[in-house]
């Protein structure tokens, strides 16, 4: 039994993946701060998984090397805010000898983004080439929009403060016909699961690209669904060039980053872009279900 080390275990994407590993065999051990140790709520997926408990964070690198020593594969799920500290997780991957990592690189593939197109997707590609630099044995996974972010508000980010999802009102950005990809959080970690533990997977990648829709699309669908009407605004692409030109102090950087992935999703079309040498996931794994929008929708309506 492969024991698997997940970073970010109590996290948005990190509880499911943890319920996946379990589920595929693997011996389920867990970063966590001492603080979070201390919440049973938060704890309570990791008691569920037998999970052993090392206590460390992203700042303590002797923490991070400890339980990085302790397992075979590293599988981490940061948040976004987070992935600048990631370089530090990777130092200690090389120098524990980690069969196998899965970086939090969830979300649109950068070979498919244009240079800049998001301060999160340079981010990323910089990871890859460390990683590949440091010849650490990798798998990356590149999922698109997460369920839980895009389809509730619409394909709107800005919405995900609001006090009730799906929203009465959205912005449309661009015309909205281009296509956006989405899948859930627990697909996410199948597919991620699933490809930890296959050979064939190592120094690869695979994609998620399903749920192929528009934001019209995915308005439209809600309204028929719930048979309620959502009021829409127009945002043009040079509606959010400016808005990403006059993000300039850190105070902004989450309207920057809101501003660009509504550029690269709805604007470009980056979420569906084939480059690079990812595999399809439905290909590699047919056998997986993946969630409809449309099912979700059924939850929330």
């Amino acid at each position: 039994m492969a024991k698997t080390l997940i970073v970010g275990a109590t996290g948005h994407l990190g509880q499911e993946m943890v319920k996946a590993c379990a589920a595929a065999g693997n011996e389920i051990h867990a970063l966590v701060r001492p603080e979070t140790r201390k919440d049973p709520n938060k704890m309570k997926g990791l008691k569920a998984a037998r999970a052993t408990i090392h206590e460390g964070d992203l700042k303590r690198y002797e923490t991070l090397l400890a339980a990085c020593k302790a397992v075979d594969n590293v599988i981490s799920t940061i948040g976004g805010t987070e992935i600048g500290e990631e370089p530090t997780l990777i130092k200690a991957v090389k120098e524990a000898k980690v069969k196998r990592f899965i970086p939090s690189d969830f979300g649109l593939d950068p070979a498919a983004t244009a240079p800049h197109s998001c301060v999160l997707f340079d981010a990323k590609a910089a990871m890859h080439q460390q990683i590949k630099a440091a010849s650490i044995p990798y798998t990356f996974v590149h999922s698109n929009g997460f369920f839980s972010y895009w389809v509730p508000t619409l394909g709107d980010l800005t919405k995900l403060m609001g006090d009730s999802l799906p929203p009465a009102e959205v912005n449309i950005y661009g015309d909205g016909n281009v296509k956006g990809s989405f899948a859930s959080l627990a697909d996410i970690a199948t597919v991620t699961a699933r490809a930890l533990n296959d050979a064939k997977m190592q120094n690869k990648e695979v994609r998620i690209i399903a749920n192929t829709l528009s934001q019209n699309e995915l308005v439209d669908l809600w309204q028929t669904q719930s048979g309620r009407t959502v009021k829409t605004t127009r945002v043009s692409g040079a509606d959010l060039e400016k808005i990403i030109a006059s993000s300039t102090t850190p105070e902004q950087g989450m309207m920057l980053v809101l501003a660009q992935l509504h550029r690269s999703v709805w604007i470009r079309g980056e979420a569906v872009k084939r480059a690079g040498s990812a595999q399809d996931a439905q290909k590699l794994y047919p056998d997986i279900r993946l969630q409809t929008v449309a099912e979700l929708f059924a939850q929330l309506n």
